[in-house]
């Protein structure tokens, strides 16, 4: 034996019985830390997939800014999608019919429906005023195709004819009040806007940006906002998505930050604590052990390098253990909930 450390190996096989529970208790703490921050993670990325999927993936929306300053925005180097969204009749009773039900007119650009709402199912995006898409619960009742014309009835009884250029998937919106929808250029959007709801056209349509990196877009905001010359009430933020992403200037999200904090540093505390009884239980058996060693010269920081020996030993056989152990149980979870 070369060194006092040379007892560690020893000790091990002496104090097997011991040893094993302290290594239990390390697993399990281990285990649970690492299953309830996984868990946690997965519902967080399920959460942020259904916040995509029912209201779009944009970060913000801008409103009544000219078309010429929604161009420059979007060239910025941060922004990663740029789309213009209108829509009108969105909660129906306004008059505009699709075949004798109420149909709901959104205008935009391709990028809103390729990249903010990835709502495409077929075919592809309007290439002039002329064409329009389709939602799929209206081309099933109304048996359509690519290529046929429909016609919009208007509230004042004129009808505007659209050839289809494809289908977009339904929205939670449309099938709860059952009814159609369409989606038309941005230009051709504005040419059938309600008379006297603002005199400019750009008011008719909100600006959604997608940031390329999710890290700071609040800065981004403040950027874009002091750049434009942009208030509070143009800009708008999509709450829930940003909320989920740990983006969110939103009082409320601030407060639910905060208890997800405060929660993250029991759970880590709580896994200390049980590891480091456990441990200190282990240590106060064997005093009979350690005055020994003490008796044969051995100096008070030496024992405690003896210990800290012992317990890395029994964490290096334990952590992975406890880390693969959690991992597996989320990936079970995952397939379970999909």
């Amino acid at each position: 034996m070369k060194s006092y450390l040379d007892l560690v190996p020893i000790s091990a096989k002496v104090h097997r019985k011991q040893n094993r529970m302290s290594i239990i208790c390390i697993v399990l703490a281990v285990f649970l830390v690492t299953a309830i921050f996984g868990m946690a993670d997965m519902f967080i990325r399920g959460q942020i997939l259904q916040a995509q999927q029912e209201n779009g993936n944009w970060h913000i929306g801008i409103r009544n800014i000219s078309d010429e300053d929604a161009k420059l925005i979007a060239s910025r180097s941060e922004v990663a999608a740029a789309a213009d969204y209108g829509v009108f009749n969105y909660r129906g009773g306004k008059g505009y019919t699709l075949s004798g039900k109420n149909v709901t007119v959104c205008g935009s650009n391709e990028s809103a429906v390729a990249e903010i709402f990835a709502a495409l199912d077929k075919g592809s995006f309007p290439a002039n005023g002329d064409e329009a898409l389709v939602t799929n619960n209206a081309k099933n009742m109304l048996h359509l195709e690519i290529g046929e014309q429909i016609v919009i009835t208007m509230p004042d009884g004129s009808e505007r004819a659209y050839t289809i250029s494809g289908f977009m998937n339904n929205t939670v919106g449309i099938m709860s009040r059952d009814s159609y929808g369409v989606c038309l250029t941005t230009e051709s959007f504005r040419a059938i806007y309600p008379d006297g709801t603002s005199s400019n056209p750009a008011d008719y349509t909100m600006r959604l940006l997608k940031f390329k990196s999710t890290r700071n877009i609040q800065s981004s905001i403040a950027e874009i906002k002091q750049q434009f010359g942009l208030s509070d009430e143009q800009v708008f933020e999509n709450t829930e998505l940003l909320g989920l992403l740990g983006q969110s200037s939103n009082s409320f999200m601030l407060q639910v930050y905060a208890v997800a904090a405060i929660l993250f540093i029991l759970v880590l505390i709580a896994g200390v604590l049980m590891i480091t009884s456990s441990m200190n239980s282990n240590v106060a058996q064997r005093t009979e052990f350690f005055g020994m060693v003490r008796c044969i010269g051995t100096t008070p920081k030496q024992v405690m390098r003896l210990v800290r020996k012992e317990a890395l030993n029994w964490c290096r056989f334990a952590i992975p253990i406890g880390v693969a152990g959690g991992i597996v149980l989320v990936w079970v979870l995952c397939g379970f909930v999909k």
